[in-house]
């Protein structure tokens, strides 16, 4: 690790947010918005626990990338805001992660994994992911598909994409960790519109825009793009502490272009965002 990374994980490492602002500010003097999302990104993976502000703090990393056009100057700001939240939703037992897969003897088969899934044997699993790295992308994602497990799985898989090759193990891991921890099957229609109409109807609530961005995932590569993130009908909110809705603001911003009538998902986040309850004092911080 760089003296430049290890400078601005140490107030990470801290929960320091005050300390983090100026760790990151510092970092860029030398180092591009990009190298910044990186590092972000990849304490994030590196601290992961199935926690529910683990996971989101993740799905922010990931919002943030999909957001940095549009963002343009004001990317490090809401990056500062990331790094907060992945520093508070690390456990505070978290022991040094372990970066390497464990040993394998010979092939593992999928049906070993489906076995550790059905026990909740994570060890086991992971023995399994060490033996299939090169196949677990597809396994992962199958396995995953009609359960809870489909959102953080699939946005761990892009994140592979995006952070490469080196320690793609440990993005793999976080995927594995939720499949194992997620089994049951998710009860979400398939049907957009009644999804958003609960969404206006529970002002936002966390439950129901989980299964709108549930939805999205598991209807990936059926939808494209429709408009720019950040269009004059749906401006970027302003930096906010993360914490207190999950990311859900930021995260519905990044996903909204991917499906019509996106302006009543952003509306009802909104709403959520200035009225709703304040999820921050579930962190672990």
């Amino acid at each position: 690790m760089t003296g430049a990374i290890s400078a601005l994980y140490e107030p990470l490492l801290e929960r320091d947010h005050e300390g983090i602002e100026e760790a990151v500010r510092a970092f860029r003097a030398d180092h591009s918005s990009e190298e910044l999302f990186l590092a972000v990104t990849r304490f994030a993976v590196l601290a992961y626990a199935p926690a529910q502000h683990a996971k989101h703090a993740l799905l922010a990393c990931l919002a943030a990338y999909d957001l940095r056009e549009a963002l343009g100057e004001e990317l490090d700001d809401l990056l500062i805001e990331c790094a907060c939240y992945v520093a508070d939703s690390r456990m505070p037992w978290s022991e040094p992660p372990i970066l390497e897969p464990p040993p394998v003897d010979g092939p593992v088969e999928l049906p070993e994994l489906r076995a550790a899934i059905e026990e909740g044997d994570r060890l086991r699993a992971e023995r399994w992911l060490a033996a299939n790295l090169e196949t677990a992308e597809r396994d992962l994602l199958e396995l995953a598909r009609g359960t809870d497990a489909f959102l953080l799985v699939h946005a761990a898989m892009r994140l592979a994409g995006i952070l490469g090759e080196r320690g793609r193990y440990v993005v793999y891991r976080v995927a594995l960790w939720e499949v194992v921890a997620n089994r049951e099957p998710a009860d979400v229609p398939d049907d957009l519109e009644a999804l958003l109409a609960r969404v206006t109807e529970e002002q936002g609530s966390i439950e129901s825009v989980h299964d709108v961005f549930l939805w999205i995932a598991e209807h990936w590569d059926a939808i494209s793009a429709s408009q720019s993130p950040g269009s004059e009908d749906t401006p970027l909110p302003p930096s906010y502490s993360l914490g207190r809705d999950y990311a859900h603001t930021l995260i519905a911003h990044s996903l909204a272009p991917r499906i019509p009538n996106a302006h009543i998902l952003l509306a009802a986040v909104r709403q959520n965002l200035d009225n709703g309850p304040d999820f921050e004092e579930w962190s672990f911080a």
